[in-house]
């Protein structure tokens, strides 16, 4: 058989199998009176509050796939005031075979920091001023879930202060392309600082004890030299560092009697070492003046808001929607779509939208909805019931429900299995995603099935930007089209 029969033969089998499927109307375009089905299209109103959640996690290195990002800088924002934001993090040396002679010299030790381009706030070019601190307290990795942006150490001596001067326009074009270039600030330490490090590594290279080691032992090196943290001092913007890069690190310049130009480096990178940023905000007289956590707050403008690594995020109640599937007019309903809209957003040039907003599930109290993780309980037993009832479409934030993560908390699926996620379009300046498996599966009734009425819109990364985003409490919609069967 030639292709050309074949595929001429394949088109038209193909033609006949849509016809045939054209089970509401004769080859003449008359529809079938007699419908078995009746597609209706229903939208809904979303009621929604603005909520402060008192721990949003800033900690790197903790959960594969996540942004690690120093952020360094402050902003202000006339509806939703003042945002700061600072880092603390450890470091250890790259070579922990490293030898250095005991008659080296130290000639300079130096915080190279490489910028990832992320920046958020005045799009003028005035410097951007901060301060270096050493850490009076360790911090622990086996604490690092514990590490939000409302957390602080105490500060010890300072080791130095610079400045840097950016080009916010340059910079969001090549945060936007994902342009690898390379921008890093450089600024001088303290020379007893360095003097402290560059000993331990002579040491480290001439041992005498035990303790003489700690420079190349992690465990040890933390307990001497507990970290640094970096704030800023004066500032219009908010901006990203790379912490996962050889180009951010703490430089020793040293030399020996025979070699100029020598080495040593601390990293900031790695699944050993731990940093989070510090955010905070002040919104007195702003128009979200909200000062309790977890309190639903309505302001008389109607704003609604979602505002990352301050915790400041918009709560959303699906009972309209509940309520009609709980009358008692819809036996066997079959939802076709349920789509999630936000339109009319506001989002400019200085104050970009989040490019996704999630959708988790949350409690009557206002807390976000988790599965309880203790392996005997009578509570995740209960927990791993109702994601069954809902057929995993209500799961955990690990890919597989089983493996519960660290931050446990429960969101919905989507029918590709990925989180339910509203991605922002620039050209509809709307939000807008289909969760349709779950919506049906709300429909569907079944003993100690709950129909969860409360979530939260959730940006990405939202301890590592501090991006927000507003839109109107009216613009807020539940589309669903679906089908009831006719009675006979």
């Amino acid at each position: 058989m030639s292709l050309w029969v074949k595929r001429t033969g394949q088109l038209l089998m193909a033609a006949l199998f849509l016809l045939a499927c054209e089970d509401e109307a004769s080859l003449l375009g008359f529809r079938n009176p007699k419908s078995k089905f009746d597609v209706r299209f229903i939208e809904f109103p979303v009621h929604s509050s603005v909520i402060w959640v008192d721990s949003i996690r800033t900690s790197n290195y903790y959960w594969t796939g996540e942004t690690n990002r120093f952020l360094l800088g402050s902003y202000t924002d006339e509806k939703l005031g003042t945002v700061s934001a600072g880092f603390y993090s450890q470091y250890f040396t790259t070579n922990p075979n490293i030898k250095v002679a005991s008659n080296a010299t130290l000639d300079s030790a130096i915080l190279q920091l490489r910028f990832d381009y992320y920046t958020y706030g005045a799009i003028t070019l005035n410097p951007t001023q901060f301060e270096v601190y050493e850490l009076a307290k360790q911090i622990s990795r086996n604490s690092a879930g514990y590490y939000f942006n409302k957390t602080s150490v105490p500060l010890g001596p300072m080791i130095g202060s610079g400045s840097f001067n950016i080009n916010p326009l340059e910079f969001k074009d090549k945060f936007n392309a994902n342009k690898q270039d390379t921008v890093i600030v450089r600024i001088p330490l303290s020379a007893a600082f360095g003097q402290r490090l560059f000993d331990a590594a002579v040491r480290y290279g001439n041992p005498t004890s035990k303790k003489d080691t700690l420079f190349g032992v992690f465990n040890e090196f933390v307990k001497e030299f507990k970290g640094i943290a970096v704030k800023a001092t004066s500032a219009d913007k908010i901006v990203g560092i790379n912490p996962s890069t050889f180009l951010s690190r703490i430089i020793l310049h040293y030399q020996t009697p025979t070699i100029d130009s020598l080495e040593v480096n601390l990293s900031f990178q790695g699944s050993a070492i731990t940093s989070f940023n510090e955010i905070k905000s002040d919104r007195t007289g702003s128009e979200v003046d909200i000062n309790q956590y977890f309190t639903d707050f309505d302001p008389v403008t109607g704003l609604r808001c979602v505002q990352s690594g301050v915790g400041l995020f918009t709560k959303l109640d699906f009972s309209e929607f509940i309520n009609f599937l709980e009358s008692d007019t819809l036996p066997n309903i079959a939802i076709n779509s349920a789509e999630l809209v936000i339109t009319d957003v506001e989002s400019t040039e200085i104050f970009p939208s989040p490019g996704e907003l999630y959708v988790r599930l949350l409690d009557p109290d206002n807390r976000l909805k988790k599965f309880n993780r203790q392996k005997t309980s009578q509570a995740r037993e209960r927990d791993q019931k109702i994601m069954n009832l809902y057929n995993n479409s209500t799961r955990t934030l690990s890919p597989d429900y089983n493996v519960v993560n660290v931050d446990s908390v429960l969101t919905i699926f989507t029918e590709t299995s990925s989180f339910l996620s509203l991605p922002y379009s620039s050209s509809t300046n709307s939000y807008r995603g289909f969760f349709t498996l779950y919506a049906q599966e709300m429909a569907i009734e079944e003993p100690d099935k709950p129909r969860f009425r409360y979530y939260l819109l959730y940006p990405k990364n939202a301890g590592k930007n501090v991006n927000r985003v507003f839109f109107h409490k009216d613009n807020i919609k539940l589309r669903v089209y679906y089908t009831l069967p006719k009675p006979n």
